[in-house]
């Protein structure tokens, strides 16, 4: 196989990457190795061609399906746990992961928006009239999501051994309630997820029946991970780096630049999430839905933040949302 799909970073853990049919293009998943016995971190989404990859790279490294002994998401989303179902009845290996983040993955259930999204998505501003269908978030991972039940709830600080090897559980909410980063605490190795990326900044979204401030949720899980000693981190999207505190600062900068640029829209007059994203994100209103939805949840997480530490207020009219400064 091409030797660029697997690569191994330090003694028995290999970076694998795998194809995603939309941006970005790869990511990336982790095999273990010890003592006889081996884990995949992460699992890619439910495409034949990232499978084939997966089995490929387990072949390449020695790994036969039948030793993978288990498997450990750090969050729920498609590119992370979903070809969890298809992987579990190959292997058997038993299935490790947070409990909200196994609640969360039933958002991705093939059905139709609810009434709840859809007063959610007009309250803050959203032009649904003007879009032909907006397929839910089921719909439209439905192909490439197969998501199984955990066998295994794992918590923070909790250590999962393989072999000799530890595995700490590291909880890192934000980017998803119960997003787990895995540390490896004698090797200094730090696998992230979607937490700690080395070129772009993870997506903190502020959704209905969600967490009250998922931005300093996120906030505090970046102050959090500079804890840790880290001479390696393996990022889900991206090559592996190892300044993680650099890092970890550069996002936190990131969000105080767009606290700072969506406070200066508010202050100018009131402003539905929608239109505070147009101007703070650049998106055109005919643009793709792909881009305009994600930008007003997180334009979203960002006002709410600054609601809750009282710079802005929020106030309905006409049965729409308003933000707008203190």
């Amino acid at each position: 196989m091409n030797e660029s799909k697997v690569r191994e970073v330090a003694a028995g853990i290999y970076v694998v990457h795998l194809p995603l049919p939309m941006k970005p293009t790869i990511v990336n998943v982790t095999l273990m190795r010890s003592g006889g016995e081996w884990a995949l971190v992460d699992t890619g989404v439910n495409t034949e061609d990232s499978l084939a990859a997966l089995l490929a790279a387990m072949e390449h490294v020695g790994c036969p399906v039948g030793k993978l002994s288990k498997l450990i998401a750090t969050h729920h989303h498609p590119d992370h746990f979903g070809a969890s179902r298809r992987l579990k009845e190959l292997t058997g290996a038993p299935v490790y992961m947070h409990a909200l983040e196994y609640e969360a993955s039933t958002h991705y259930a093939p059905q139709e928006h609810s009434d709840e999204a859809i007063r959610f998505f007009l309250q803050n501003g959203i032009p649904l009239q003007r879009f032909a269908r907006v397929p839910s978030a089921g719909e439209f991972w439905s192909q490439l999501y197969a998501p199984v039940q955990p066998d295994h709830l794992i918590s923070d600080g909790e250590v999962l051994r393989l072999g000799d090897l530890e595995i700490e559980i590291v909880a890192t909410p934000g980017h998803t309630p119960g997003h787990c980063v895995l540390y490896l605490r004698r090797q200094k190795i730090m696998i992230a997820g979607d937490h700690l990326l080395p070129k772009i900044t993870p997506h903190v979204g502020f959704f209905p029946g969600g967490p009250e401030n998922p931005l300093a949720d996120f906030l505090e899980s970046q102050q959090k991970i500079q804890r840790y000693d880290v001479e390696m981190v393996l990022p889900a999207h991206g090559g592996t780096f190892a300044d993680h505190r650099y890092r970890a600062r550069q996002i936190a900068q990131h969000h105080d630049y767009r606290l700072r640029e969506m406070l200066d829209v508010v202050r100018r007059a009131p402003h539905t999430a929608y239109d505070v994203a147009r101007q703070a994100f650049g998106f055109d209103i005919d643009g793709p839905l792909q881009v305009q939805f994600p930008a007003t949840f997180e334009t979203l997480a960002h006002l709410e933040y600054m609601r809750q530490q009282g710079t802005i207020v929020r106030e309905e009219r006409e049965e729409k949302l308003y933000y707008r400064a203190a």
